[in-house]
C-alpha cells in the first residue's frame, strides 16, 4: 500500500479548513477519553491501553498539526510585512542614491568638470539591477511557498467534488464522518498544477530545456541556469581549479540570493572551502598517499602543516613527511624539474605547476589566476622577453590555415589574407596574430564539427565555437565557464 503525503495535504489546506478539522479531532478525541471509562472505575494516575493511545494521539498528532498552522499563519503574516515594507524601504534607497547623484554632480560643476557626471550614471545601471534582481528573487520565493491560499499554483475543480449531499445519504453524520470526508477533499484538491505561463517559461542556458523562472537562476551576465546544470557547474569548478570560480562570461558566479535556492547546504559548504584551498599559494597537502588532503593555512605553524583528517603533519617547504632541519633531496622532484628543463616547460611561481605552451604567445595565464611569462617565468609585464617565438607562431598560422580548406566557405573568406596565395595567407596570419594575441574572446563564430577543443582537448562531433580575432577553438563549456 502506498503511503499518503500528509506534508503536502497540510500545507494545501486553508486555515478555515484546517481549524475546522482540528477542532473536531479535539472535541472527539475528548469524548472518547471520556467513553473509555464512563464510570470513572480506573485507578488514580493510571491509563488503559486505550487511554494512552487517545492521549498521544491528541499530543502527537493533533497538538502539533495546531502548531504547525499557527506558525504558517505567523510566517505568512511577516512575509507579507517584509514584502510591504521593502517596496517603501526600495523607495527610500532610490530617492537616497538620486540625492547622492545630485551631490556629485553639483560638486563637478563647481569643480568645472563634468567627469562625476558619467560615473554618477554608470553607478545607477548597478542598483536598477539590484532592484531587478531581487524583486525577481521575492517572486521565486512566492512560488515556492506552496499552499492553497489563492495562488494559481493548484487546480480547484468543484465538479471534481461531485455532490456532496448525495454522498451523505439519509442517515445522521458524525464529526468523526465529517472530519475524514474534508480530509479526502482536501487531499483530492491537492495533486495536479496547473499548466505554466508561457511567459514564465524561460530556457537554461546549459541545457536548453524550457524551465518555470523559478527553477532557473540568473548569473551575473543574465544567462540563467536550472538547478542541475547550475549544481553541475559548481561541482565541476571544484574538481578542476580551471573552471573555478564558477562563471559565465567571465563573470563569477557566488552563492548569494540568486543562487542560493538551487544550491545544497553540503555544495554550499563544500565549495567555501574549495574557495580557502584555490585561494592559498604554494598549498600545502597531507604527504601521506591515502589522504593527501589540503592544509589550511590556519593548521600550519613553524613551516609544519597538520592535516585536519589524519592528524599527520607535513613540511610545508618540500612537501613531504614532517621532519627536523634542513628538507632532504627529493629525488622524484629533481626527476620532474630536469625533464622539464629539457623540454622547456615553465613553472608557475605561485602554485608551482608545471606548464607546458603548445600554441599562443607567451603570456601564460595559470590555472590559479597568476600571469606569467614562459620564457623565464617572471610575473608578466615585469621582463623583456619577447611576446612571440616565431617557430610556435609559424605553427599556429600553418594550422589556422590548413582548417580552411574551403576558401570560398563564407566563414574562411572572413579571415585575414584567405583569398591569397598560401605563402602570402600564412605571412598574413601571422601578422594578424601577432597584433591581436591579447584577445578576450569577445566575439564567436560557429564552425561544423567534428572538431577538437583547445582548451579542454575533447571532440566535439557537431560544432564549436571559433573566436573571430584570435580564431581559436573551444566547445560550449569551455566558451562560458573557463576562458
Amino acid at each position: 500500500m502506498r503511503p499518503e503525503n500528509h506534508t503536502s495535504t497540510m500545507t494545501a489546506m486553508d486555515d478555515a479548513t484546517a481549524n475546522l478539522i482540528l477542532q473536531i479531532l479535539q472535541e472527539d478525541g475528548r469524548d472518547a477519553a471520556a467513553a473509555l471509562d464512563p464510570k470513572g472505575k480506573q485507578a488514580a494516575g493510571t491509563e488503559t491501553d486505550a487511554q494512552l493511545a487517545m492521549r498521544l494521539f491528541l499530543e502527537e498528532e493533533v497538538q502539533p498539526a495546531e502548531t504547525f498552522f499557527a506558525d504558517r499563519r505567523m510566517t505568512q503574516s511577516i512575509g507579507m510585512a517584509v514584502y510591504l515594507d521593502g517596496k517603501a524601504c526600495e523607495l527610500v534607497e532610490r530617492e537616497e542614491r538620486m540625492a547622492a547623484r545630485d551631490r556629485e554632480l553639483s560638486a563637478a560643476l563647481s569643480r568645472g568638470g563634468i567627469g562625476p557626471m558619467a560615473s554618477s550614471q554608470a553607478e545607477q545601471n548597478p542598483a536598477e539591477k539590484e532592484d531587478d534582481d531581487y524583486e525577481q528573487f521575492i517572486n521565486k520565493l512566492s512560488c515556492l511557498y506552496v499552499t492553497s491560499v489563492d495562488t494559481g499554483v493548484f487546480h480547484n475543480d468543484s465538479d471534481e467534488d461531485g455532490d456532496e449531499s448525495a454522498s451523505l445519504g439519509d442517515g445522521a453524520e458524525s464529526s468523526a464522518w465529517a472530519a475524514a470526508r474534508q480530509t479526502a477533499k482536501v487531499r483530492q484538491r491537492v495533486p495536479r498544477p496547473q499548466k505554466i505561463d508561457k511567459e514564465h517559461v524561460r530556457q537554461c542556458n546549459s541545457c536548453m530545456e524550457p524551465k518555470h523562472f523559478a527553477e532557473l537562476a540568473a548569473a551575473p551576465c543574465k544567462h540563467e541556469y536550472c538547478r542541475e546544470c547550475l549544481q553541475r557547474l559548481f561541482r565541476n569548478a571544484m574538481k578542476d581549479e580551471a573552471y573555478f570560480p564558477p562563471r559565465c562570461c567571465k563573470l563569477a558566479i557566488r552563492p548569494g540570493y540568486q543562487t542560493r535556492l538551487l544550491l545544497t547546504a553540503e555544495l554550499v559548504r563544500d565549495f567555501e572551502r574549495k574557495a580557502v584551498e584555490f585561494s592559498t599559494p604554494n598549498r600545502t597537502y597531507c604527504h601521506a598517499p591515502a589522504c593527501a588532503s589540503f592544509v589550511p593555512p590556519s593548521r600550519c605553524q613553524n613551516a609544519v602543516a597538520t592535516c585536519e583528517l589524519c592528524e599527520r603533519q607535513t613540511c610545508t617547504s618540500c612537501k613531504q613527511a614532517s621532519h627536523g632541519g634542513d628538507c632532504p633531496n627529493d629525488a622524484a622532484l629533481q626527476s620532474v624539474l630536469d625533464l622539464a628543463r629539457e623540454q622547456g616547460w615553465q613553472r608557475c611561481q605561485q602554485c608551482w605547476n608545471m606548464v607546458d605552451l603548445i600554441i599562443g604567445c607567451n603570456h601564460m595565464n595559470c590555472r590559479c589566476g597568476f600571469q606569467f611569462c614562459y620564457v623565464c617565468g617572471a610575473e608578466w609585464k615585469t621582463c623583456r622577453c619577447e611576446q612571440w617565438d616565431e617557430h610556435r607562431l609559424y605553427e599556429r598560422a600553418v594550422e589556422i590555415d590548413a582548417r580552411n580548406a574551403h576558401p570560398d566557405r563564407t566563414e574562411v573568406a572572413r579571415l585575414p589574407g584567405a583569398q591569397l596565395e598560401p605563402p602570402r595567407r600564412i605571412a598574413a596570419l601571422m601578422a594578424h596574430l601577432r597584433e591581436n594575441h591579447e584577445c578576450e574572446h569577445a566575439r564567436w563564430q560557429g564552425r561544423p564539427g567534428p572538431r577538437q577543443c583547445e582548451e579542454c582537448y575533447h571532440e566535439m562531433p557537431q560544432f564549436i565555437y571559433e573566436c573571430r580575432q584570435c580564431h581559436f577553438m573551444a566547445c560550449r563549456r569551455c566558451r562560458y565557464h573557463r576562458l
